[in-house]
């Protein structure tokens, strides 16, 4: 029997193994809003959506000028991942994370998602790895809307300046079996008051203002899973709104 190394030579020279940042994030609700809604008005909402944060990462990877990281999408899942393992392409990774939120946001899609760490093989479109399992399964085990960042990334970065500068907080994250455990969370609020202070040329802000502008919680609930997820999210966002974290906010730089 031939070594898989050898056939997957031979099937493709374009095949690249690199040790990767990945973040991986699904739309909850996903199969209810195709039920409910229209095809073709679901359609025009993703596909805005998806071309949205399509620009956002090339504007990332312009501003580097390099392929930092790379975007993918499959039906609602949506894939990030980084060229190396640096603090650099970390920033990256989070920078896309931000602007898949503010997307999010924008285009009414609650999302969830995890990072993880760890060797890819790519090949033209096609994504293999253990990092991508990990993240799926991490993300799969959350009963909210929010990222978990592993304890495996925090350990390659320079934790202690992220969690300074609020990016990432310490937060006892809800799990769907009924676990709160304290892990690390991006705080994906953070970004949302820098968008507001740019648009509004100014560096203040009010918690109503940032609350206005998560469009999905204006739908009610249509169950208690739904209202629970919901719950466990405006428990986060009061976190990251008290007046340690909006402090920090507001004496960022324009």
């Amino acid at each position: 029997m031939r070594k898989k190394t050898c056939i997957l030579r031979e099937m493709d020279t374009d095949i690249t193994k690199k040790e990767s940042f990945v973040a991986l994030f699904d739309i909850l609700g996903f199969s209810n809003l195709l039920k409910n809604n229209e095809l073709d008005k679901v359609a025009e909402t993703y596909i805005k959506a998806k071309r949205d944060f399509e620009d956002y990462v090339s504007h990332i990877n312009a501003l580097l000028q390099k392929d930092a990281v790379t975007f993918r999408i499959f039906s609602d899942t949506f894939l990030i991942y980084t060229s190396e393992i640096s603090d650099t392409s970390f920033q990256a990774l989070l920078a896309a994370c931000d602007f898949l939120f503010l997307a999010a946001l924008e285009n009414e899609l609650p999302i969830r998602g995890a990072t993880a760490i760890g060797e890819l093989i790519v090949s033209n479109g096609i994504e293999i790895g253990k990092p991508i399992v990990e993240a799926y399964e991490n993300e799969n085990k959350q009963d909210w809307i929010g990222c978990w960042i592993t304890d495996q990334c925090m350990a390659r970065i320079n934790k202690e300046k992220h969690l300074t500068g609020k990016d990432i907080v310490e937060y006892e994250i809800p799990l769907k079996d009924g676990e709160v455990k304290k892990m690390y969370a991006f705080n994906w609020i953070k970004s949302l008051t820098k968008k507001i202070m740019l648009e509004k040329r100014k560096k203040d802000f009010n918690t109503d203002e940032i609350k206005k502008e998560i469009k999905f919680f204006r739908k009610q609930p249509s169950d208690w899973k739904v209202k629970r997820i919901y719950d466990n999210t405006n428990k986060f966002i009061d976190f990251v709104l008290s007046p340690e974290f909006v402090k920090i906010y507001k004496s960022s730089t324009l």
